[in-house]
């Protein structure tokens, strides 16, 4: 194989593990977006029973203000039943004192189912912080390990931009544009081998002659797909058309 198509093999290997590298760090702030979204959720589903919690204390502090209100009227009506002079005040207030009673059992219904369901909001808000706290240890886990990946990218990038930069150097101008015009019209693999007497991009058959002197290492441009086609002797697999 020629020493320029070689070189164009050798660019083509540093421009795949590039593009990998590459294509791993842009997928970072991804990965922490989704890191973010589950923890937010986690937050959210706290915040949620949160607010029943509260909720739930606030209707409880209403009906013991309520109740203890209602045994003050209670009291009071009572004492003034004492002092009633006619029958018809007094069974007013026999009645007021009877619709305080009343209400006073409806209060003591709604503080016990009050009750439970702050006992079983406690349970949820316990339930909740824990998987909170285990969502916010992994998130802070996967965040460490994803900022060291991030840095290790980075480095390999700055790595291989050099090396492409002089492999790059190597290769014939003419060759080389032709190269990143296959690689700009989203040809990731811009050279590929002839597999059983066809480009292995397009798979389209190659001419005997041009067969030949392809395996002379002499450069060949497939005229359906333009890809440079080389003799691998079969030893690599042919690329698909992206």
């Amino acid at each position: 194989m020629e020493q320029t198509l070689s070189g164009l093999l050798k660019l083509q290997e540093s421009d795949s593990m590039l593009d990998r590298a590459r294509a791993e760090l842009e997928g970072i702030p991804g990965e922490l977006s989704l890191v973010e979204s589950e923890l937010s959720a986690a937050r959210a589903e706290f915040a949620v029973v949160e607010a029943r919690l509260s909720e739930l204390g606030a209707v409880m502090k209403k009906c013991e203000e309520e109740k203890a209100d209602s045994i003050r009227k209670l009291a009071e009506y009572k004492t003034k039943l004492l002092s009633l002079r006619t029958n018809a005040e007094y069974k007013a207030m026999l009645e007021q004192i009877s619709f305080v009673e009343r209400r006073m059992d409806d209060l003591d219904s709604r503080i016990l189912e009050t009750m439970y369901e702050e006992d079983a909001a406690r349970k949820d808000i316990a339930d909740a912080g824990r998987k909170l706290e285990r969502y916010t240890e992994r998130a802070n886990r996967k965040k460490e390990l994803l900022a060291e990946r991030e840095s290790v990218l980075k480095a390999e990038v700055d790595r291989l931009s050099g090396d492409r930069s002089g492999t790059a150097s190597a290769v014939p101008i003419r060759l080389l544009r032709k190269y990143e015009q296959l690689r700009a019209s989203g040809r990731s693999c811009a050279v590929v081998g002839l597999v059983r007497g066809a480009c292995g991009g397009c798979h389209t058959n190659v001419p005997p002659q041009n067969a030949v002197e392809i395996s002379q290492g002499i450069p060949y441009s497939c005229p359906i797909c333009g890809r440079y086609i080389v003799d691998l002797d079969g030893n690599r697999p042919s690329e698909e058309d992206i």
